[in-house]
């Protein structure tokens, strides 16, 4: 038998920006590698990326960035984002699945084909709730739910989603996480409704009757999440659909990456053996690749850390081409800025990852061994700064906009107490012995009965 033929089709789909994405295309990466073909739906923005790895594109054409500058509340509002940066995105994504899926029928018609789709990605949702099979289908094809972010449950046994409360279930704590869960949930039943709306549009025939976030992690077959237990609060009535796979390997950079003139610093400053009163710590900064205020975190980082004579800061400024461009803005001696790093060419000379706590560079962190000072609280960053600081691997500065002191004494703790990268460490170790694009494959031959 043909092994390549032997393995079910992949049908993966992710929503178009770098955090949702990143994951799952890693993953496909891999599961190309091991002579799995991959169809692999996301925004034209993407297209090399996926195509770089041997993926066959499919446009999906959603853009929300244009959406988020001129239509967004000014003031953060979440249930805004889940309603029209994620919901609004239904129709087009679940009509590119839906073709996509006809097409590989048309294809392959004798091979057994599965879904992998990134939580928020919006086309799996409305077949989820009895919306018309794609042509050539007497069932939906199973389907592994991709998660790029920490667990969420409406569970009360779980700090609400959000705030970023500490983890510690003292009765107290308990009364005060259900009696936020129910003052949150009247908006949430919005964005359900929004949602409902927009799969009764697309043919779904069964409302949604679950909160929100548990409908959200309920999608797939499976849901996988790439981090360890160690990452997450203790889960109470785990669902078994449930898995925590590891955290993705780190990628070594690429060899076509141009490496900035000055990066000699950096590895001349690393050669040098431990003790020599010449070698320097190197604090790495971002400010993640979304939410690019740089007066939140670098600028700050920049100027608590100017005049310190021990230590190299490393700035990322999130994408390519961009500057630090107010004419206030001095860098200091002690500071090298560049426009677009990748994590994994500087994390391994990192003493600190200083970073605003989006999910991918926190897991960056976590698979390179480099504990962390973090700070945000919009999105899902509240939550991650709250897991990081439990587990022990990360000073959490609990605010989107820190201020400088708080960020000095935040890297003089880190590197002052050498826990911090013993934890950093161990955590390196349970993620990468979980062995998460393994485990990945493995759910997909059990999906396929073939386990």
């Amino acid at each position: 038998m043909d092994a390549a033929k032997d393995k079910p089709i992949l049908v993966a789909a992710a929503f178009n920006a770098p955090g949702h994405i990143t994951g799952l295309l890693h993953i496909s990466e891999h599961l190309v590698k091991r002579g799995f073909q991959v169809y692999f739906i996301t925004g034209p923005g993407f297209k090399a990326s996926v195509e770089k790895i041997g993926a066959t594109f499919v446009e999906n054409p959603w853009q929300w960035e244009d959406l988020y500058l001129t239509k967004a509340p000014k003031v953060h509002d979440e249930t805004w984002i889940l309603k029209h940066l994620f919901g609004d995105s239904t129709p087009d994504a679940h009509r590119a699945l839906k073709e996509t899926l006809e097409r590989v029928r048309r294809e392959h018609p004798d091979r057994e084909v599965l879904i992998l789709h990134e939580t928020l990605a919006g086309g799996l949702g409305p077949f989820a709730y009895g919306a018309p099979l794609p042509a050539g289908y007497t069932s939906l094809p199973k389907a592994i739910s991709f998660h790029s972010s920490v667990y969420i449950s409406n569970d009360h046994n779980l700090p609400p989603f959000g705030p970023g409360f500490r983890y510690d279930p003292t009765p107290e704590n308990l009364a005060l996480w259900r009696s936020t869960w129910d003052a949150m949930e009247p908006a949430f039943q919005s964005v359900t409704a929004h949602y409902n709306a927009l799969y009764q549009s697309l043919g779904a025939t069964r409302p949604i009757t679950d909160s929100f976030f548990d409908f959200a992690m309920k999608l797939g077959d499976v849901t996988a999440l790439a981090t360890s237990p160690s990452l997450e609060y203790p889960i109470r009535n785990k669902p078994s659909r449930l898995r925590l796979i590891g955290g993705l390997p780190v990628k070594p950079v690429s060899p076509d990456f141009a490496y900035p003139a000055w990066w000699p610093t950096i590895t001349t400053n690393a050669a040098l053996p431990s003790g020599d009163p010449n070698k320097k710590k190197v604090v790495f900064v971002t400010q993640g690749t979304v939410h690019r205020d740089y007066s939140e975190l670098i600028l700050p980082t920049l100027e608590v850390l100017a005049n310190r004579t021990d230590v190299i800061v490393v700035a990322t400024l999130g994408a390519r081409g961009a500057a630090l461009d107010t004419p206030s803005v001095e860098i200091p001696a002690n500071a090298l800025v560049i426009d677009y790093l990748p994590y994994n060419a500087l994390l391994p000379y990192a003493d600190v990852f200083v970073s605003n706590a989006g999910y991918g560079g926190f897991m960056h962190g976590i698979m390179n061994g480099v504990p962390m000072v973090l700070a945000g609280a919009l999105a899902d960053k509240g939550e991650v700064c709250a897991r990081a600081e439990w587990a022990g691997v990360a000073v959490n500065l609990g605010a989107q906009r820190p201020g400088e002191e708080a960020i000095g004494q935040a890297v003089n703790r880190i590197l002052g107490d050498q826990k911090y990268k013993a934890r950093a460490m161990e955590l390196k170790r349970e993620n990468e012995e979980m062995d998460a694009l393994g485990a990945f494959e493995g759910i997909i031959w059990e999906l396929v009965g073939r386990k």
